[in-house]
């Protein structure tokens, strides 16, 4: 576990995407009542929704940390979780914990960890954790015990996000399965028994159907089959793409020689859940409750449980020995990998964040990020790179998410309609321009009443107007500012 942190040692901003907008809402949600500035530009009022979990823990390390050692230290308090709850699980289910256990460590750091979705994924490593406590009870038949505490701890996963209290429920939910049916109980007494044993886990589910009474289910793009094929090639996705998708072949390789091999096989307790999160895979839209990705989150956890579920080999010998190194090479390699990746990508973000000290306390600042069609395998993190200008300035930025219901940040600044929210900040192609804004336009139509300051990430400086004064340029991106 220790070594599976080695990759956030280094950088003093862990490199992933949406973390540094996450970090500039926790630095508003902590300071907004001793900023004027800032109290100016956003509201923010505390509301139980299933989207807490690190708005919850890094304002608590704050107290304790500076800031952004808080923020790092609950990044790696993720991946730690996730390996703990992984190795639990898999010594709940066999017993000794098997070496293709190692097969699933490095999927602590899947692609929704890459992506920053860091309030689902540390939902998610709770989720395990505590999987590992159900089947324990389970295993010594305290279902009294287990019903009452599980009471709160269901509420406080989906507190930390409404996902992971769901992949838990289908976590709990296979291993009863499994459970009822080797009772060799019939299909229609083992669902109806499963189902009692879930009822303690539903009064997050309760709260759900009560916010979002006449709202109806908000839920888009439908068993989209190619971007299904894209999450699960994607799932160790990050720096090299032909070095990313080879490691997927041990993976596949393991599980297909453990379906075929009668010296191992499957535990049914965590063979169970993983069917059902294939068939969430399969079932739910990438759009829904306002969160996207949904489906792509699905996929490195079904992996990882049915990486869990392949047995210890049976009879020990040569054949579990080369079972070991291999698993121990594999996880050295992506660990490896994954630390040299971080560092590169630290390196990377520091030459933009270069710009933050230039930037006046308090201004409003107009950004524009670079992003190619599609994105690129190889992603530069720098979309939410803004939001470390709200941590350290006490700024404005156009990079904060407002979704209802999600977050519980509302941005305030109607001066700088229509530059006030994420995807705004976001510039694509003008071949692609589906989401986000339009360079050119942007630069030209932008409300000068409402920003003081542009802040242009991955465009060379360049001269953009009268009323535009470069101030700070790195080569590759520029800070201007807004002459009145």
């Amino acid at each position: 576990m220790l070594a599976g942190l080695i990759p956030l040692f280094w950088p003093a901003l862990p490199p992933l995407s949406d973390l540094p907008g996450h970090m500039g809402r926790w630095h508003i949600e902590m300071t907004i009542g001793q900023s004027a500035v800032l109290a100016h530009y956003y509201a923010f009022a505390w509301a139980p929704i299933g989207n807490l979990g690190m708005d919850l823990l890094v304002p608590a390390f704050a107290t304790v940390l500076p800031f952004e050692q808080a923020a790092k230290f609950g990044v790696m308090l993720i991946p730690l979780l996730t390996m703990a709850g992984l190795l639990c699980s898999a010594h709940e289910a066999h017993g000794p914990v098997p070496p293709t256990a190692l097969f699933a460590m490095p999927l602590a750091y899947a692609w929704p960890f890459q992506f920053g979705f860091v309030n689902f994924a540390l939902a998610q490593g709770l989720a395990l954790c505590v999987f590992a406590l159900w089947l324990r009870l389970g295993r010594q038949r305290r279902f009294a015990l287990r019903a009452t505490i599980f009471v709160p701890i269901a509420c406080g996963l989906w507190l930390a996000h409404s996902f992971g209290w769901m992949m838990f429920c289908l976590m709990a939910a296979g291993a009863e399965l499994a459970r009822f049916r080797s009772e060799k109980r019939t299909w229609h007494a083992t669902f109806i028994a499963a189902a009692v044993q879930g009822v303690p886990l539903a009064l997050p589910l309760l709260v759900m159907v009560l916010a979002s009474a006449g709202q109806g289910v908000r839920a888009d793009d439908w068993f989209n089959w190619g971007a299904k094929s894209l999450w699960f090639v994607s799932i160790l996705r990050d720096r090299w793409a032909a070095f990313d998708i080879a490691c997927l072949v041990p993976i596949v390789l393991i599980l297909y020689v453990a379906a075929r091999s009668p010296k191992l096989g499957f535990s049914a307790l965590l063979g169970w859940p993983a069917l059902l999160f294939l068939f969430a895979f399969i079932l739910l839209p990438r759009l829904a409750l306002g969160g996207a990705y949904v489906d792509m989150r699905m996929a490195p956890a079904m992996i990882m449980l049915g990486l869990l579920a392949i047995a210890p080999p049976k009879g020990g010998g040569r054949f579990a020995q080369v079972l070991a190194v291999v698993a121990v090479v594999f996880f050295s390699v992506r660990m490896t990998a994954t630390t040299v990746s971080f560092a590169l990508r630290s390196v990377e973000q520091q030459r933009e964040l270069a710009a933050i000290p230039t930037i006046p306390r308090g201004a409003s600042v107009l950004s524009l990020v670079s992003r190619p069609c599609g994105g690129a395998w190889s992603d530069l993190r720098r979309d939410q790179l803004p939001g470390m200008a709200i941590v350290r300035r006490d700024v404005f930025t156009n990079d904060q998410w407002s979704l209802e219901g999600q977050q519980l940040l509302h941005i305030r600044h109607a001066a700088a309609i229509p530059y006030l929210a994420d995807p705004s900040q976001l510039v694509y192609p003008s071949v692609c321009p589906d989401i986000g804004s339009n360079f050119v336009t942007a630069i030209r139509e932008f409300p000068r009443a409402g920003f003081t300051h542009v802040w242009t990430i991955g465009f060379p400086p360049a001269a953009l107007g009268r009323d535009l004064q470069l101030i700070w340029t790195n080569g590759s991106s520029a800070l201007y500012r807004v002459r009145r």
